[in-house]
């Protein structure tokens, strides 16, 4: 998932200082969000609003990872399930 795209941004171009002949980024999420930077992934499954996702590896506090598909977790999931 690119959230921000801060950590990509960064990434891409240290890994061509590094020699890499090619880099490009597939992601199947990308955010769209007030708080980008401006980076999007080459390859880009889907656009989505800046809400919290789970499900299909993406987690919250090690729930929700396992399920095979993804959706957006309401306020009362993050607070039924927020760390101690």
């Amino acid at each position: 998932i690119i959230d921000t795209g801060h950590t990509m941004s960064l990434l891409v171009p240290y890994l061509k200082e590094q020699g890499a002949a090619s880099v490009r980024v597939a992601a199947l999420l990308q955010k769209r969000t007030d708080k980008s930077v401006g980076y999007v992934g080459d390859f880009v499954g889907f656009s989505i609003p800046d809400r919290f996702v789970v499900g299909y590896c993406l987690d919250y506090n090690e729930i929700y990872r396992d399920m095979d598909h993804i959706c957006v977790l309401n306020a009362a999931g993050i607070n039924k399930h927020a760390a101690p």
